[in-house]
């Protein structure tokens, strides 16, 4: 079996101003769009995965040099980068539920494990692609990113993977509580995520609902 890492970001290096009015008098944006893809390939997968999220680290860091700002954790970075990643011209509907609609919703910077010919002797048979982090865009910055909790299935997935073909894990193994979100304490490889502010947003909304974590 083949593990190996995906890094893929998608966002406006600068504000564009209003789409509509740039298309009428033809000012062209094209250059203002970064879409990029890079694959982290090892022997060792724990390697691979390490290169991939230094490679996305790079990435941030120069996205906040563009705000003139340091970057501090990832709760914090999912406020501050929306200015890349939301182009501002999204269009509000509703009332009292307030939602939007904008084509910026596939702008993100995410982090893939792409798993390839996995052993027939062994339960975990899927080959897929599989989002272990991310910051994506979202409609309120207040609002959470609803791919967050499938992000979290996809690191115990990613453990169970390490754990069943014995690949090397290094220190990045870690154990933690998801009690307040309804789960357990699970082992898991460590990504940015700042999951003790992300389970107290979490808690009483109805997104937790179901998730069978």
């Amino acid at each position: 079996m083949d593990i190996y890492y995906r890094v893929e970001s998608r966002f406006w290096r600068r504000k564009i101003g209003n789409k509509l009015d740039n298309w009428i008098t033809g000012i062209d944006n094209s250059d203002a769009y970064v879409d990029t893809n890079q694959e982290f390939r090892h022997a060792s997968p724990i390697e691979a995965r390490k290169a991939a999220f230094d490679h996305y680290q790079s990435i941030i860091d120069v996205l906040y040099e563009g705000l003139n700002k340091k970057y501090t954790h990832d709760y914090q970075a999912r406020i501050d980068l929306q200015y890349f990643l939301d182009s501002g011209n999204s269009v509000e509907l509703g009332n009292e539920n307030k939602f939007k609609i904008s084509d910026d919703f596939l702008n993100a910077i995410e982090v893939y494990m792409i798993v390839e010919k996995p052993f027939e002797d062994k339960k975990l048979k899927a080959n897929g692609t599989h989002c272990i982090h991310g910051i994506r865009y979202v409609d309120y910055s207040d609002r959470l990113d609803s791919d967050l909790i499938e992000n979290l299935k996809n690191l115990f997935l990613e453990r169970q993977y390490y754990e069943d073909y014995n690949y090397p894990t290094g220190k990045e193994k870690v154990l933690k509580h998801f009690d307040p979100i309804g789960g357990t304490a699970e082992f898991y490889l460590q990504t940015p995520y700042d999951w003790d502010n992300l389970m107290t947003d979490f808690e009483g909304q109805e997104l937790m609902k179901n998730n069978n974590l």
